[in-house]
């Protein structure tokens, strides 16, 4: 962690705390960060070069380490019912520094006499001490911790020089070594499939304060994703182990895997009607479903961090505390894939009442898609754009944000259609409606500032969802949002691979049959309690599909027999089975070689 050098997008960055003498620091924070996993045990150390090694009395005076991390024992149980829910869990943060708050040892004291006692300075040699989650409070010193919290998190430092001491000369720098018991935190690496654990690293460099010197004196943060805060507002990063990854084992694994992809698709002619009724729809998967109050099942599915950062808030629009019924949570089902320097973005959202307020927050119906600008600043995390689209009292888009603003400068940069499912109408409360779908279209060369050809192909997203009910008495109208990892220009975001070799699978396009058994989603998705499995097959053969429950238990095993190579179907009836998350896996035995193939795995929501 270098200043002046980013240590990864889309988060990373670097600063300067404060006004000072000097444009930039005399002595740039240098410091490698190394990782290890025992167990459920991580450790953490760092190596750091710095000439002045010290921390002051003030918040962020210091010289050290700020890790925040998603701590999963703080997660509400079901159902979660506050209508203002922020935080799917808190994190838990740990401050290993040599900040001094409450060391008063050598603290300046005036007299009524008037005479000046101490320095005002923390004394030279202090150790670093740990602050935070199981460490002491904010505003305590160097106080003994419980038996418990050590247990749980320890630390050592070794300086090389002296801390809080200008006067000797330069240090050489310091090293840190922490150990995390993971567990603590909800964490289990023993599972087959391993764990991963969300969070960021900071590293504070405070230099020539004891005593200041005007000319050298600066304060600096360098991080990785996220600079502190407990809820990621720069980006995330992600600790993964399994047991089958240990020093022993070579080489670590390539993570190389996005959060989510994004297929390609070169021959899919597109019609911007807000109608998904083009074939590239129907053979995507979800990418996420977002629905007000949702279920731990429906968090759990959603990529990247967003089992823990996607929250929901509820306007107070009729002025009764929001003692209204939300008879109607929507549910809001968001699909994507591209073509050329084109992102497209299908929402199929189930919805009774479309209200035709033309803005998301004072209760219209709609999205907001947030993505990173690749064109960003030295220094600052890649900055976010947000692309807000509504239903209008005419039945209409209605742009606000980067999307109208984009639209002005060049309305081939951002496009969007809407379409009224079946007979719904908007801004009618006397009917009920089935709900609508719209498409969506951005020129990423254009909107987002890709190179032609989108580059690395890395897309960083994040999505709201709007529902406003207003029924035909005010007293039982309601609003609702919910967003996914971000609802405005901070938070974490997923990240997408954009690969042209992630092809959509349709034989149109291929124009022979798939080399092994492709998936193309089920629908709906949530569903209850059938739902219709797509897939492709490369050869003729008896066909089995199995259902697990999130355990790994095998819990239904269906058998659509013999069946054709090409495209099918089956559907599953989930009756009998509890709402949750399963997955599925599709094995064909050819008819005439006796050769069995079997799929990857599958994802279906079970919502009762």
């Amino acid at each position: 962690m270098l200043y002046g050098e980013s240590a990864g997008g889309p988060g990373s960055g670097w600063r300067i705390d404060g006004t000072f003498t000097l444009a930039d620091p005399s002595d740039p924070s240098d410091g490698m960060i190394y990782v290890l996993r025992d167990g459920n045990d991580l450790w953490i150390s760092a190596r750091v070069a710095d000439k002045s090694v010290g921390g002051g009395l003030g918040l962020f005076n210091f010289d050290g380490l700020i890790i925040s991390m998603v701590n999963r024992m703080t997660r509400p149980t079901e159902p979660y019912t506050d209508p203002n829910y922020f935080n799917a869990a808190n994190n838990a943060e740990f401050f290993y520094t040599f900040w001094n708050p409450a060391d008063t040892s050598d603290a300046a004291t005036t007299y009524d006499d008037g005479s000046l006692v101490g320095s005002g300075l923390p004394l030279p040699g202090n150790e670093a001490r740990l602050f935070g989650d199981f460490g002491v409070g904010f505003g305590e010193g160097n106080v003994e911790r419980s038996p418990e919290n050590v247990a749980k998190w320890d630390a050592r430092t070794v300086v090389d020089g002296i801390s809080n001491d200008d006067t000797h000369g330069d240090d050489v720098g310091y090293t840190m070594e922490m150990r995390i018991a993971l567990d603590s935190l909800g964490y289990d690496f023993s599972a087959a499939t391993g764990d991963r654990v969300p969070l960021s690293i900071a590293l504070n460099d405070d230099d020539y304060s004891w005593p200041e010197d005007a000319n050298l004196s600066m304060l600096t943060r360098t991080w990785w994703q996220n600079q502190w805060g407990n809820d990621f507002p720069n980006g995330v990063a992600y600790i993964m182990g399994s047991p089958d990854v240990t020093v022993n084992s070579g080489d670590a694994p390539s993570l190389t895997e996005p959060d989510f992809r994004v297929l390609n698709d070169e021959s899919a002619e597109i019609t911007l009607d807000g109608q998904l009724s083009e074939d590239v729809w129907g053979q995507l998967d979800t990418l996420i479903t977002l629905q007000y109050q949702a279920s731990s099942s429906m968090l759990d599915a959603l990529p990247g961090a967003g089992a823990y950062y996607t929250h929901w808030f509820r306007p107070d629009i009729n002025g009764d505390e929001r003692q209204a019924i939300v008879i109607d949570p929507s549910i809001g089902h968001f699909k994507t894939f591209f073509q050329g320097n084109m992102l497209f973005i299908g929402l199929d959202a189930e919805d009774q009442a479309i209200s035709g307020i033309s803005r998301g927050d004072d209760g219209g119906d709609g999205t907001r898609i947030i993505l990173r600008d690749r064109a960003g600043t030295d220094g600052s995390p890649l900055p976010f754009l947000q692309f807000e689209i509504t239903i209008d009292s005419t039945g209409n888009i209605a742009y606000a944000e980067d999307a109208a603003i984009l639209r002005a400068a060049d309305s081939t940069a951002f496009q969007a259609a809407v379409y009224l499912k079946d007979a719904s109408t908007v801004a009618d409360p006397t009917d009920i409606d089935t709900g609508y779908q719209m498409e969506i279209a951005i020129d990423l060369t254009k909107a987002l500032n890709y190179e032609d050809g989108l580059g690395d192909g890395l897309l960083y997203m994040g999505a709201v969802f709007f529902d406003g009910d207003y029924l035909e008495s005010m007293t039982d109208s309601y609003s609702t949002r919910i967003w996914w990892l971000t609802e405005r220009g901070f938070g974490p975001a997923a990240t997408g691979l954009m690969d042209p070799t992630f092809r959509v699978d349709t034989e149109r396009e291929a124009g022979e049959l798939p080399q092994s058994i492709a998936l193309r989603g089920n629908f709906p998705n949530p569903f209850n309690p059938t739902t219709t499995l797509s897939y492709a097959l490369p050869t003729a053969g008896d066909v089995t599909i199995s259902v697990y429950d999130v355990l790994g238990r095998e819990v239904r095993t269906l058998a659509p027999g013999l069946q054709a190579p090409g495209s099918q179907t089956f559907t599953f009836d989930a009756a009998g089975l509890a709402s949750g998350l399963y997955i599925y896996r599709i094995q064909v035995v050819d008819a005439a070689l006796g050769v069995d193939q079997i799929s990857g795995v599958g994802k279906m929501l079970l919502l009762k």
